[in-house]
């Protein structure tokens, strides 16, 4: 998320959605009772006819949706840059990646403030290598912009000296490919070819934890990955892993019957009362239906993480109320 502006006294926020990551944390940080400003489509109305105009409308938060590509925020107008569009009237405001807002809270809890400092700072890095026997081309994406950063283009010619050509591609493919993974602490690291050739590479990248997904060619290779949305794929499986990590450890620390991990609605109040939290883990849905429970969290200056992914480590949360507190 690119933040233009956050004044956490004023309560304001004023940025622009960089990735669907976004999307969640906004789901979080946009509450019920809030001020959303935006442009949106509208139909307006001038005598006998009408049309769909896009205008800057803001409305008085009343409910919040969160689907795959936008968060659909709803209430009722307070504000419209069109005079023909009457105030106190419902309108839903679809907010999605590449569009900006500004938000109006009261307050922002800590566990907010922290989330939007993390959208900024924690844009993935992804490496992208497309290629086909011969050719390789290097992607990189890095604060949320899309770079060629290298290209390879090596053959041998002449039917005699076939094999040995293309075993030269992939050492030199390879040699490069670990000199890429171990230089950058990448969120993913992404590698599209032919079914086979993908195999002798990972005979070659042992050492490298990639994905690997099959390309025609490497002209084409990036626009096929993107058709098949295997970038935003990868990066999820790496929140899914944090959130697996997570889960292990608290269960691995209840199974032993350590008291440091309490759940469950009256040892949290107790935990609570007591302000003794250190961290917690908490379901989205959790997080919606009980806002006094994690403002009062947000109050101890635990460190929370939010279970965003559809996995079995949300199903296990889920089990347990929807929220674990580990105790200092």
């Amino acid at each position: 998320m690119r933040i233009v502006k956050l004044d956490s006294k004023k309560g304001i926020l004023k940025g622009i959605i960089k990735a669907n990551d976004d999307l969640i944390i906004l789901s979080y940080v946009i509450e019920e009772g809030d001020r959303l400003v935006a442009f949106s489509r509208r139909k307006i109305t001038l005598g006998k006819s009408s049309k769909i105009k896009t205008i800057k409308i803001g409305i008085e938060v009343e409910s919040i949706k969160l689907s795959e590509d936008s968060i659909d925020i709803g209430g009722k107008i307070f504000y419209s840059s069109e005079e023909s569009v009457p105030l106190h009237k419902y309108h839903t405001v679809d907010l999605r990646v590449k569009k900006g807002f500004v938000l109006y809270k009261d307050r922002f809890l800590n566990f907010q403030l922290e989330m939007l400092d993390k959208a900024v700072q924690r844009s993935p890095k992804i490496f992208i290598c497309v290629y086909e026997e011969g050719h390789a081309i290097f992607y990189a994406i890095t604060n949320y912009s899309l770079k060629k950063t290298y290209e390879l283009n090596l053959s041998v010619p002449g039917k005699r000296f076939e094999n040995r050509g293309r075993e030269v591609f992939f050492e030199k493919l390879s040699r490069l490919l670990t000199e890429e993974y171990q230089k950058t602490k990448w969120t993913a690291f992404i590698i599209g070819g032919k079914g086979l050739d993908n195999e002798a590479l990972k005979e070659r990248l042992k050492e490298v934890n990639a994905t690997y997904d099959t390309v025609s060619y490497a002209d084409t290779g990036l626009r096929e990955l993107l058709a098949k949305n295997v970038i935003n794929k990868v990066v999820s499986s790496t929140k899914i892993a944090t959130q697996r990590k997570f889960i292990e450890d608290f269960l691995g620390r209840i199974s032993r019957g350590d008291k440091s991990c309490v759940y469950g609605e009256r040892n949290i109040e107790d935990a609570l009362m007591k302000s003794e939290v250190d961290s917690a883990i908490v379901t989205r849905e959790f997080a919606v239906s009980h806002k006094s429970i994690i403002e009062r969290l947000d109050r101890t200056g635990a460190d929370i993480y939010f279970f965003d992914e559809k996995d079995d480590s949300l199903d296990t949360l889920d089990g347990f109320g929807g929220l674990i507190i580990k105790l200092k």
